[in-house]
């Protein structure tokens, strides 16, 4: 057998990609054709959350790819808490959902060593674009989420761990009864 054969050139640390509902399902063909291994998230038995396809990617040792800038404060935290406390890597593509998924392979491939390089380093997101791939580490996209909820320790079990079992908050919450409220002046008694 040659090795110049197309058939056995597949390398085995090629990436492997899971492609999010909000990308154009033909992205997963394209990928395929350059020679990645891709999957879809519609393919797949896991909930259309994207931290659940964050979590499905990295036991499986595929990368995330989507559009999504998770805006939503709690949803950010919850993504970005999981890639902190436990890995992933996320390839976000630039510019709006519903772009030709022929320009989103390209800024892929185009950007390729950049993201590559980062995700040998570190866990986090790699934004591609057509000028460039910016890089952002695990451990500042969470530190950005918690800005954003305004929380006020470091690890999330903390308040879980501090509360105050349900029957002992009840039994202190307990209210006296209430004082008897004295005659305002001038209320019309007249002495």
């Amino acid at each position: 057998m040659s090795t110049n054969d197309p058939s056995t050139n597949e390398s085995p640390s090629k990436e492997r990609f899971l492609v999010d509902s909000d990308c154009d399902p033909e992205l997963v063909d394209l990928l395929r054709k350059v020679g990645f291994r891709a999957k879809s998230v519609l393919s797949l038995k896991i909930p259309n959350d994207d931290t659940a396809a964050l979590i499905w990617a990295r036991k499986n040792g595929y990368i995330l790819v989507c559009h999504d800038k998770h805006r939503d404060a709690k949803t950010r935290y919850s993504f970005y808490s999981e890639m902190y406390y436990r890995g992933g890597q996320l390839i976000r593509i630039g510019g709006k959902p519903g772009q030709s998924p022929h320009w989103a392979l390209g800024k892929i491939l185009a950007q390729g060593p950049t993201w590559q390089d980062h995700f040998r380093q570190d866990s986090g997101q790699a934004v591609v674009h057509p000028s460039g791939c910016n890089f952002t580490p695990a451990a500042k996209l969470f530190e950005r989420s918690r800005y954003d909820l305004r929380l006020p320790f470091e690890d999330p079990a903390v308040p879980l761990k501090s509360r105050v079992p349900l029957a002992k908050e009840r039994r202190r919450k307990r209210k006296s009864p209430p004082i008897e409220q004295m005659p305002l002046e001038g209320s019309g008694a007249a002495a």
